[in-house]
């Protein structure tokens, strides 16, 4: 089993974009272990790799069950009852190479395949994904810590939303396939670009638009959350001190600009 807490994310590490590397068990027994890199993507590599193709590949490492609940119920499937490593296991094939060379260099997840795995000093078996030829193995822990990660890298938690009883479950569905029936038509729309030109149009945005492509996209959406608190923190300072605000029932932290930055779970 793999020990989860000694790869807890080092946040100062993931602002200034280091590598991020997970040890798993080789079951060639030459070799201790084989290496898994996470690599942050910075603005630059983005746009050149393509924001559309990065974040379909991202879902797939981030998803949930509920994310694709109504793709499992029309396959049969209810989302309630399965795990998100399970709804990884179905997704993470159809991504080539080349669709996650950006995040784990050379590691090609269409090769890896679902089989049991022995437990040690155990008649038990796990479930596991193999790639056979690179030798790696990810199990439930593994998945676990790259995809807090990329969740983590992205700030992208997806909401749960599970349902007990047939009538609501069947609602819910509803509501799935009336959303992709409005949304159908729809052509692809940047989620980086309103925050690049809000910020690059802000006078307080150090960067460039020629520097901001060498920004880590963790950086980037750190600057983005602190312009948007610096400027909340200022407006509550100003009417405080103008008197025309009531600020005995707020929390102080919120008057204090470098405050830790929450992430979204």
């Amino acid at each position: 089993m793999t020990d989860s807490k000694a790869y807890e994310i080092d946040q100062l590490r993931l602002y200034f974009g280091e590598p991020f590397s997970i040890k798993i068990p080789s079951i060639n027994p030459d070799i201790p272990y084989k290496e898994m890199i996470i690599y942050q993507p910075t603005i630059g590599d983005i746009i050149n790799f393509g924001e559309k193709r990065l974040y379909s590949a991202v879902n797939v490492f981030v998803a949930n069950s509920t994310m694709y609940r109504l793709q499992l119920w029309e396959l049969g499937l209810d989302w309630n009852e399965l795990s998100d490593f399970e709804v990884f296991s179905m997704l993470v094939t159809s991504l080539s190479i080349e669709d996650t060379k950006l995040l784990f260099g050379d590691i090609d997840f269409s090769k890896f395949v679902p089989m049991g795995k022995r437990m040690p000093d155990s008649e038990e078996t796990e479930f596991i994904l193999y790639n056979q030829e690179q030798d790696i193995e990810i199990n439930k822990d593994i998945y676990g810590i790259l995809c807090n990660y990329i969740r983590t890298m992205f700030n992208i938690f997806p909401k749960r939303e599970f349902a007990k009883g047939k009538a609501t479950k069947k609602a819910l569905i509803w509501e799935d396939r009336q959303k992709l029936e409005r949304d159908k038509d729809k052509t692809y729309s940047s989620s980086l670009l309103p925050m690049i030109s809000s910020c690059l149009n802000h006078p307080g945005f150090k960067y460039k638009k020629n520097e901001l492509r060498e920004v880590g996209i963790v950086e980037f959406m750190d600057s983005v959350q602190r312009l948007q608190i610096y400027e909340s923190t200022t407006a509550l300072l100003r009417g405080m001190y103008s008197g025309f605000m009531d600020t005995s029932k707020i929390d102080k932290e919120q008057f204090n600009f470098m405050r830790e930055i929450k992430l979204t779970h």
